[in-house]
């Protein structure tokens, strides 16, 4: 056993081995333990041989205003590293601010504020985890950006950070040198995505295993568990309108069809659309076609055209351009990804 601890003791890696991605993590007071420690635990995995924990090819160190204890949400409490007023910028590459709940940003000093917009001046790539997202916009480091929040949080930072825009329907948002997560176990896929750029995919999934997590999902991964939150109380009118979008992927009807089905006219529709979804009903729609196309893409070998036909798309070329809108890359270069991940080789 004492073997072991002196093992697990030896964080210090040699001054000749360079570690491959440096974080810092600022922590607010009464920030969550769950993104906290998943996104610590992935890059600690990912840092050494086995189980050995050791800094090796990654480092890390926690940060806060003083070397005082930081409360969680839930009352425990994690001791910092170092301080602010002590971090170097060219020590990190990455600056996680990691906060939590709403009464903790009300703690949060000027100091505190001075300190992230130092080290945006020094092109340090700041991640906003969690409610950390709010800090980052107070401070004004994220004006003109596109930020993931917490879905309950949403409306809150869209009324207070109007040159922001929130978007909910994402687990993490790559913006040049902003990254947002809006915290939970999708801090796990985002450092994933993190260590995967640094330390290769096999490194970066190697922990995963240990923490019984499937496979990293993608920033557009759609919660089933946000789904069933977001229809179990709907208002009847849109509740049919959802299902019958739903059931009628594949064929358009006119949004007037739509609305008489369920019994409302075509804006009291949208307006419905409007209060409850952030879209319109022609935006929700093909949201769900996306979504149902991705799957298809993914869990099948149907052609592509075949699935942009079945998902409502009027040719294969309207159907790649929604889907590179949406995420970011052809129907074609996704299922090709999927074929790499699943064989192993490395993207």
């Amino acid at each position: 056993m004492a073997q072991q601890l002196d093992i697990l003791s030896d964080d210090t890696p040699p001054d000749e081995l360079q570690p491959d991605v440096r974080f810092a993590i600022a922590l607010a007071p009464l920030f969550t333990l769950l993104p906290f420690a998943g996104f610590l635990d992935t890059v600690r995995h990912a840092a050494d041989e086995a189980d050995k924990s050791r800094q090796r090819y990654c480092r890390w160190q926690v940060v806060a205003e003083t070397l005082q204890p930081v409360p969680s949400s839930c009352g425990s409490q994690v001791l910092p590293d170092a301080t602010f007023g002590s971090l170097r910028p060219q020590a990190v590459d990455y600056l996680v601010v990691h906060a939590g709940l709403m009464a903790g940003l009300e703690q949060v000093t000027p100091a505190f504020y001075d300190f992230l917009r130092r080290m945006a001046g020094a092109d340090v790539t700041l991640v906003g985890l969690d409610s950390g997202t709010f800090l980052l916009a107070a401070a004004g480091l994220m004006n003109g950006r596109v930020c993931a929040v917490h879905w309950r949080h949403r409306e809150q930072f869209a009324r207070t950070f109007p040159h922001v825009r929130a978007v909910t329907n994402e687990l993490y948002v790559l913006d040049g040198n902003r990254i947002t997560c809006p915290g939970g176990t999708s801090a796990i896929d985002l450092a994933v995505e993190l260590l995967t750029l640094h330390c290769g995919r096999a490194r970066a999934l190697k922990g995963l295993a240990d923490l019984h997590v499937d496979e990293q999902r993608g920033m557009h991964h759609v919660l089933r568990s946000f789904q069933q939150i977001h229809t179990a109380d709907l208002d009847s009118r849109l509740a049919r309108a959802v299902s019958f979008m739903q059931e009628n992927l594949s064929t358009h009807y006119p949004l007037a069809a739509v609305g008489k089905k369920v019994g409302v006219s075509t804006r009291q529709l949208t307006r419905l659309f409007r209060e409850r979804f952030d879209q319109s009903p022609a935006e929700y729609w093909r949201e769900r076609r996306l979504q149902h196309a991705r799957w298809r893409i993914l869990n099948t070998s149907r052609p592509l055209n075949a699935i942009a036909h079945e998902c409502g798309f009027t040719d294969n070329a309207h159907f790649t351009r929604w889907f590179k809108r949406r995420f970011g890359e052809t129907p074609s270069r996704h299922r090709e990804l999927r074929n790499v991940r699943v064989s192993g080789t490395p993207a």
